[in-house]
């Protein structure tokens, strides 16, 4: 895309949120924001990863306090379109790195997307950002460990991929390629 953006930390735990458009190489961003402040206690709040859906025009940013923003670019300065939280932090989990990777997937029919994180409590999650942020089925776990996640990769099953890749603070690198209890792949 053409689209870049650029998250950074500032006085008083405020992060702007820049966008800018590369292809006319004006060096200003085109509009600005702030992260919405964190709704938990966490001492430092940082984001820790953005990632634009396939068209370009949502971007989902994993924040530090477990958390999840998913905003339209094209209407930036209205704050997030949905909030995601992650679960309660986990006692084994470090409460300084909250949701450290995000991703957008998308459907084989590519109209249906969804946003999959991994949290320090744990969990693998996927988000479907057309239902609404605080219904029951939002944040569906996908695959759970003992450990935070400290990275994940999905996979493309149609070209014989695995599903789901993840390593954990503790260590552990899981592979998952079965399905689920509907006879489903995972992902």
């Amino acid at each position: 895309g053409s689209t870049y953006v650029l998250i950074t930390y500032s006085e008083n735990n405020q992060h702007p949120i820049r966008l800018y458009d590369v292809a006319h190489k004006s060096g200003h961003s085109v509009t600005k924001t702030t992260l919405d402040p964190s709704a938990s206690q966490v001492t430092t709040f940082e984001a820790t990863i953005a990632a634009f859906s396939s068209e370009g025009r949502l971007l989902a940013v994993a924040c530090s306090d477990n958390a999840m923003h998913m905003y339209n670019i094209r209407a930036l300065t209205k704050g997030p379109l949905a909030r995601f939280k992650h679960g309660e932090l986990d006692a084994i989990g470090s409460p300084g790195y909250g949701a450290v990777h995000a991703c957008w997937v998308e459907g084989r029919d590519q109209w249906r997307v969804g946003i999959i994180s991994g949290g320090n409590d744990g969990c693998v999650r996927v988000y479907d950002p057309l239902i609404a942020s605080l219904d029951k089925s939002q944040g569906k776990v996908l695959a759970r460990t003992e450990f935070d996640i400290t990275y994940f990769a999905m996979g493309d099953m149609w070209a014989g991929e695995k599903p789901l890749i993840l390593g954990h603070c503790g260590g552990g690198l899981y592979v998952y390629d079965h399905l689920d209890g509907d006879s489903l792949p995972i992902c």
